[in-house]
Formats: C-alpha cells, sequence, structure tokens
C-alpha cells in the first residue's frame, strides 16, 4: 500500500513536471529576430570605403618610398661587388656591414609602414564599428528587436534566413547618413 501511494505521487509530481515548462513556454514572448551581414555593411558603407580609399593612397604613398630605397639599395649592391676586387679587405667588410645596416633600415621601415597602415584601418573600422552598433541599437528600439545575429559568411552560426528578416541594406544606409566618412592619417614617425 505504501509503495502504491509513493507511485502515484510520483507519477502526479512527474506530470505536472512535465506540463509545467509547456505552460511557462505558452507565457513566453516569441523573439523577433533580424540578420544582418556585419561584415558586409562594414564594407559597403560609404565610411568603410572611405577608409579603404585612404589606407590604400598611403599604401601606394609607402610602396613607392619603399621602392625608391630598394633601388637605391640595389645600386649599392652592385657598386660594392664591382668593388671588391679592388678595395682592401678591411675596407670592403666595413662597406659590406653599411650596406646590412641599410637593408636593415629598409626591413623595419617596411615594418613600420605595415604597423601603420593596420593602425590606420583599425583605428577607421573601428569608428565604424561604433556607429553601426548605434545605428543597430536604433533599428532594434524602433522596429522591436529583441536579437540581432550576424550572418556573415564564415562567421554565422545561421544557415539559412528569410531574407524579410535582413536588415543589412538598412543599417547601411543608415550608417552612411550617421558617419559618411572616417579621416585616417598615418601614424607620425
Amino acid at each position: 500500500m505504501f509503495y502504491r501511494v509513493l507511485a502515484a505521487v510520483v507519477v502526479t509530481i512527474a506530470v505536472a513536471a512535465t506540463h509545467q515548462p509547456a505552460a511557462l513556454a505558452q507565457d513566453a514572448k516569441t523573439p523577433v529576430i533580424a540578420v544582418i551581414d556585419y561584415a558586409r555593411a562594414m564594407r559597403e558603407s560609404k565610411a568603410g570605403q572611405s577608409v579603404r580609399e585612404q589606407v590604400d593612397k598611403q599604401r601606394a604613398i609607402y610602396q613607392a618610398e619603399i621602392k625608391s630605397i630598394q633601388t637605391k639599395l640595389e645600386e649599392a649592391r652592385q657598386e660594392l661587388q664591382q668593388q671588391q676586387a679592388v678595395l682592401a679587405p678591411d675596407v670592403f667588410a666595413r662597406r659590406r656591414q653599411e650596406y646590412q645596416q641599410q637593408a636593415e633600415s629598409l626591413q623595419r621601415t617596411a615594418q613600420s609602414r605595415k604597423r601603420s597602415l593596420d593602425q590606420m584601418q583599425g583605428e577607421g573600422f573601428s569608428a565604424i564599428e561604433k556607429a553601426l552598433r548605434d545605428v543597430l541599437q536604433g533599428l532594434v528600439e524602433e522596429r522591436g528587436y529583441d536579437i540581432v545575429m550576424n550572418a556573415g559568411a564564415g562567421t554565422s552560426t545561421i544557415v539559412m534566413a528569410n531574407r524579410d528578416l535582413f536588415i543589412t541594406d538598412e543599417a547601411v544606409k543608415r550608417l552612411d547618413a550617421k558617419l559618411p566618412s572616417v579621416t585616417v592619417k598615418p601614424k607620425a614617425e
């Protein structure tokens, strides 16, 4: 008898436990989800294009500078090679060391320029990202979205979404209005 009552209590608790979440789920609000291709919004915005143009322009300046130095360095190498037979060994060794120092200096300059370009791009895209977050927050508040998911290639767990859920185009339009360009400058050396 005790075991029958115990079994009835266990069954009652089990039934109550399985029905309670269903009741709670009926009371829960269905989330409103929007989807954005975050990388595309950053890339296609006017500010994103502006940053890339500025970085590309600065890259061309740096490349011309480095090419000029490389040309002078190559000329110095050829001259050193030609003079090797006529120079005293200690003079040749000194000039070879000077050449190596110039080559190492060029390498440091190239690395410095790359860091400068990376910094320019990073600062520019950081400003754009901040503005895009503000734009998305505005869309969330305006349209009542509960969740904004990133559906960018290689960054999302979204396999497929209804195109009506995408807010990328609207986000780019608002980002362009909020931040039409970003000025980035190379780091002073």
